[in-house]
């Protein structure tokens, strides 16, 4: 499936089959999360695999008893080394690029794992010094998600969206498109144009060039 699909067709999956997933599958989905774009490059996420049955039971109950997660044969827990981002951006790398760099490896992961037919959710409910004393998580790095992964043994419905215009203003916060679609469609049409003049030019330069 290509990419769009994978987004648009994605769910959060909360019911699991009891059926092993392929290691190959998890390493996919992990060098997902590695690829991930992040702050200055600092690459600041650690990822705890976890398949033993009764450490997902006690993640389970650290994630404030949502004993449905020990279902999924997998567990990826997110962590984000607070310190690093701090030294090289303060309290704002700290606070807010390390939890961004961290969500933008969750979600890669999430849709290599649909993409390899599997289901997977994002847990972010969880008592952290429980989870932390569990997985000997350093003090240095914060515990940012804990991402279940196995067969999906549901298939929800589609959730409800807000459209695009609803969620999208152009030049200034506030300033709401009446047709979002209409607007798309003139800016693709100035674009093409200029594709075309710039074609011709670039045409027009090598033409000089050979003479």
């Amino acid at each position: 499936m290509d990419v769009m699909e994978c987004i648009r067709t994605r769910r959060t999956i909360r019911r699991f089959m009891d059926v092993p997933v392929e290691m190959r599958k998890i390493g996919d989905i992990l060098d997902a999360g590695r690829m991930a774009p992040s702050a200055g490059n600092l690459q600041t996420w650690r990822f705890v695999l976890v398949v033993d049955e009764d450490k997902r039971r006690k993640i389970a109950d650290a994630c404030l008893q949502q004993f449905w997660i020990a279902s999924a044969p997998v567990h990826i827990v997110v962590c984000a080394d607070t310190d690093e981002t701090k030294m090289y951006y303060g309290e704002r790398g700290e606070k807010l690029y390390a939890v961004q760099n961290a969500a933008a490896a969750v979600q890669n992961m999430l849709l290599a794992a649909h993409a390899h037919g599997l289901g997977a959710a994002w847990v972010s409910a969880f008592e952290e010094g429980q989870l932390s004393n569990l997985l000997g998580v350093p003090p240095t790095y914060a515990i940012q998600t804990v991402i279940p992964i196995g067969y999906a043994d549901e298939k929800p419905l589609e959730p409800a969206k807000y459209r695009l215009d609803v969620v999208t203003f152009l030049e200034r916060f506030g300033a709401r498109l009446i047709d979002f679609n209409w607007v798309l469609g003139r800016y693709s049409f100035h674009v093409e144009r200029a594709l075309r003049e710039g074609k011709k030019l670039v045409e027009q330069a090598k033409a000089k060039i050979k003479e």
